[in-house]
C-alpha cells in the first residue's frame, strides 16, 4: 500500500515538474513564461437597436494564455508561438488599459 503511494507521488511529481517545464521557454538564450492574461475587449454590433438594448451591450471580458515577449509603460506584447530560429509567431499587442489582470502560471 505505501509503494503504491510512492509510486503515485512520484508520477504527480513527474508530471508536475514537467507542466512547469512547459511553462517556461528559451528562444535565443531568452528566458519566456507563460501568462494568464485578462483583458477588456471592444463589442460592436451594425444593426438598428433602441437605446435600451443599446446600453445593455458590455465589453468582452478576454481570457489570453500566452507569452510575455516584452511590457512597456502602455502595452503588453505577447506571442504564442515561436521557431527555433528565434522568429514569433501569434503575436498580439494589448494595451495596459485594458488589462483587467495578468499573471505568471506556474
Amino acid at each position: 500500500m505505501i509503494k503504491d503511494q510512492c509510486v503515485r507521488d512520484e508520477k504527480v511529481q513527474k508530471k508536475e515538474e514537467k507542466r512547469k517545464s512547459e511553462n517556461k521557454i528559451t528562444v535565443d538564450n531568452k528566458h519566456y513564461y507563460l501568462h494568464k492574461i485578462i483583458w477588456l475587449d471592444i463589442v460592436g454590433n451594425s444593426t438598428l437597436e433602441s437605446a435600451e438594448e443599446f446600453l445593455k451591450m458590455k465589453p468582452a471580458e478576454i481570457i489570453t494564455y500566452a507569452f510575455i515577449f516584452k511590457k512597456d509603460k502602455n502595452n503588453l506584447y505577447t506571442f504564442s508561438s515561436y521557431s527555433l530560429d528565434g522568429s514569433f509567431g501569434d503575436r498580439n499587442v494589448i494595451p495596459l488599459g485594458v488589462v483587467k489582470d495578468y499573471f505568471q502560471l506556474s
